[in-house]
């Protein structure tokens, strides 16, 4: 397309204007990179539309694998990181605490792929990033970050180490998001309300009923603005700490429930081996 702007000098807003929330240019910046350019200015956060997820959990408490002695240092699956189609995504970041058998060489690594391929084994040219060292004796905090590609699915992926004796562990591993929020901040609000009510779980009939539930109340909207939501249907939503306020609530909300059902029906849980991975929800480890 060609641009065509008043004035001799095309800036930096212009150019994010023309290219919605400025996805194409962001793109080749880093999380920090681009969220440092879009407080630069009231008319760059509004232009930019960058919002940050609550975090959403992997798996609560720990998990403990043990590496045997042939095999241990095969790379094996464990999690999708789910990217919703429906919501613009710039950036993710996979955090956890981690740390190796406390004892002896260090093994333990933690890869994110991104393919396109599900069934396709591990392979280096699918990594988007990875640990730069081996998992240490204590518990340390990994935060590792990518650019998101659309189309691409992204796993988390892990080496305990060969030789026997060897085990990885992680603990409370959550996923932040950094997305393109065209819906004036309420992609992030609703989100938000729904992780502070454990939305986020293990119930595949609730994204279900929410989306039904905020597609009548999107269609409940007049061409003026003006809500003819049931009251019941209002409080409800309202119990859950949603906004009902306009229509931009609605349509985020759609968008969150739609991605919340296709998050349960495409999972891809991984490797499961219950002679490889051990998964320890205690809390009674003395070293954190």
């Amino acid at each position: 397309k060609q641009v065509v702007m008043s004035g001799d000098n095309v800036t930096i807003s212009d150019a994010l204007q023309v290219d919605l929330c400025g996805k194409h240019i962001l793109s080749f910046l880093t999380a920090k990179d681009a969220l440092s350019f879009s407080m630069t200015s009231k008319e760059n956060k509004d232009t930019t539309c960058l919002g940050i997820f609550e975090p959403i959990k992997l798996h609560d408490g720990m998990v403990r694998w043990g590496g045997s002695y042939a095999s241990g240092d095969h790379k094996r699956r464990w999690k999708e990181i789910h990217i919703p189609v429906a919501i613009p995504t710039h950036s993710a970041q996979f955090s956890c605490l981690w740390k190796d058998q406390g004892w002896g060489n260090r093994k333990g690594r933690i890869y994110i792929t991104g393919c396109e391929d599900l069934d396709s084994p591990f392979k280096d040219e699918d990594v988007v990033c990875c640990t730069d060292f081996d998992a240490e004796h204590d518990w340390k905090p990994l935060r590792l970050q990518f650019l998101v590609e659309e189309g691409k699915r992204y796993f988390v992926w892990y080496k305990v180490g060969g030789g026997g004796g060897h085990e990885l562990f992680l603990r409370n591993p959550v996923v932040h998001s950094l997305i393109y929020d065209n819906y004036k901040g309420y992609l992030v609000r609703q989100q938000r309300a729904l992780v502070a009510k454990g939305a986020y779980g293990d119930a595949p009939l609730f994204p279900l009923l929410l989306r039904a539930v905020a597609l009548y109340a999107q269609c409940s909207f007049a061409d003026d603005g003006e809500s003819m939501i049931n009251k019941s249907i209002i409080d409800a939503l309202e119990d859950l700490g949603l906004s009902t306020s306009n229509k931009n609530a609605m349509d985020a909300l759609v968008v969150l429930a739609s991605s919340m059902s296709n998050a349960v029906r495409d999972e891809e849980p991984g490797n499961d081996d219950k002679d490889y991975m051990i998964c320890d929800d205690s809390d009674d480890d003395s070293d954190y």
